[in-house]
C-alpha cells in the first residue's frame, strides 16, 4: 500500500529531473553551439545560412544569436534580417527589443508590411489585443505588400 502511495511522487520527482535536464541540456548545446561559431567566424552569406536555418527550424535563440552577429558584423541595414531578427527576439522573450527593432525598419521603410504586420503579432501574443489591432490596421492601409495586407485583413476581422 505504501508503495502505491509513494509511486505519484517519485514520478513528480522523475519528471522534475527530466525537466531540469532538458533545459540543462539546451543551455549547453546552445553555449556549444554559439562557441564553435565564435571560433570558426563563418562570413557574410555563411552566417545568413545558419540563422536562417535556426530561424526556420524555430531555434529563435540561435537565430536571434546568428542575426544579430550578422548585423554587427556585416550589414547593419539588410531589412529582411532586421526583421527576422525582431521576431526571433520575441520568441526568447524579448518582445519589446523585437518590436523597437520593427519599428527600426518602419523608419527605413515606413511601409514595410513585415515589420508592421510582426509588430501586430507580436502584440497579438503578447496579450494586447488592442494595440495588435492598430497595428494590423496600419498594415492594412498602409502596407507595401499586397499578400500580407489580405493577410493582415484577414486577421483584424477575426480579432
Amino acid at each position: 500500500m505504501n508503495d502505491n502511495l509513494n509511486q505519484p511522487k517519485g514520478i513528480r520527482v522523475m519528471v522534475v529531473i527530466a525537466m531540469a535536464s532538458i533545459i540543462v541540456i539546451g543551455s549547453t548545446s546552445f553555449a556549444i553551439s554559439r562557441y564553435v561559431i565564435e571560433q570558426q567566424k563563418p562570413g557574410k552569406e555563411e552566417t545568413l545560412r545558419l540563422a536562417n536555418e535556426a530561424y526556420d527550424r524555430g531555434d529563435f535563440q540561435q537565430s536571434s544569436f546568428l542575426y544579430e552577429r550578422y548585423i554587427k558584423e556585416f550589414d547593419p541595414s539588410d531589412i529582411s534580417v532586421l526583421i527576422d531578427f525582431g521576431y526571433s527576439l520575441h520568441n526568447v522573450g524579448k518582445s519589446q527589443e523585437g518590436i523597437d527593432m520593427l519599428k527600426g525598419v518602419l523608419k527605413m521603410q515606413p511601409n514595410n508590411a513585415f515589420a508592421l504586420f510582426n509588430i501586430a503579432v507580436i502584440y497579438y501574443r503578447d496579450g494586447n489585443a488592442l494595440k495588435a489591432k492598430e497595428w494590423m490596421k496600419r498594415c492594412i492601409d498602409k502596407g507595401d505588400k499586397p499578400e500580407i495586407v489580405e493577410k493582415a485583413r484577414l486577421l483584424f476581422e477575426q480579432m
